[in-house]
């Protein structure tokens, strides 16, 4: 669909489309609004947003404190401002992971500062929840396995504060623009804090051999930990948990993910903080 359907424009006062992604689910246009300025617009053919809902109430809620700002939407359409630049993955591949990482914790600090309500946010629980019958083979996994049990079973009993989160945040989902950093691709979730920064730690794509450093994975826990406000054993076990789950969507047991999953396992045996 190189154009989108006519009453789609209309409806949100938009023109002069140019296709920029087309996948399964969803269509991303880049539009001009009436005021003349660029704006995405994203269209979902199925008629609704499907698992996508949950991110753009999030980044409604935080009306562009570090993320993109959603200026309008209906069922199957959401209008967001166009963000211009290279993403923070982009950066560490030709600049250097660590002004990734520290511009990474720059724009989790800020979305924690906007404290927007979680009512409503898919919960952390219910999708880490499969990982209770998951059946893994290595056993790394499986001792991992056992970590992602105890995230949940404290977050069950309610220990840990759970709050509004992106849910996805990491090196690509942020764009380096004019205006500032600006996080993206959102899935909205509420849980515990620790969550927000578990995936960045097999992050940014490309730089494997930079994420299973070991120094990385401890400086990485000590630091993101700071920012979630919790220890860095506590971030880090969060973040093993996420590298499971992830695992257990993909379907398999890459060696690539296993290699981050031990060196993850030494680092939280050696001892951290918190």
């Amino acid at each position: 669909m190189s154009l989108p359907p006519t009453d789609l424009l209309h409806r949100f006062g938009l023109s002069a489309p140019e296709l920029i992604a087309e996948t399964a689910r969803a269509i991303v246009w880049r539009v001009r609004q009436k005021t003349g300025t660029q704006a995405a617009l994203k269209y979902y053919p199925a008629g609704h947003m499907g698992n996508e809902t949950s991110g753009l109430a999030y980044l409604e809620r935080v009306e562009g404190a570090g993320a993109v700002r959603v200026f309008a939407r209906s069922s199957d359409s959401v209008v967001m401002e166009w963000l211009q630049g290279p993403s923070l993955g982009e950066l560490a591949r030709t600049q250097g992971e660590k002004t990734a990482d520290h511009g990474l914790a720059k724009v989790a600090a800020r979305l924690f500062a906007a404290e927007v309500c979680a009512d409503g946010l898919l919960s952390v629980a219910e999708i880490m929840a499969p990982l209770r019958d998951a059946c893994f083979t290595a056993p790394e996994v499986r001792e991992a396995q056992s970590i992602a049990w105890a995230c949940l079973d404290k977050m069950q009993r309610g220990a840990a504060e759970s709050v509004a989160l992106h849910g996805d945040l990491h090196h690509d989902n942020i764009i380096h623009t004019a205006q500032g950093l600006r996080a993206f691709d959102a899935k909205g979730l509420a849980g515990p804090r620790a969550y927000e920064l578990a995936n960045a730690f097999r992050h940014p794509r490309g730089c494997h051999a930079f994420a299973a450093d070991a120094q990385v994975i401890r400086h990485r826990a000590i630091t993101w930990g700071r920012v979630a406000g919790c220890g860095a054993k506590e971030q880090l076990r969060w973040a093993i948990a996420k590298l499971l789950l992830s695992m257990l969507w993909s379907g398999q047991e890459a060696p690539q993910e296993r290699a981050l999953l031990r060196q993850m396992l030494r680092v939280a045996e050696k001892g951290l903080p918190g």
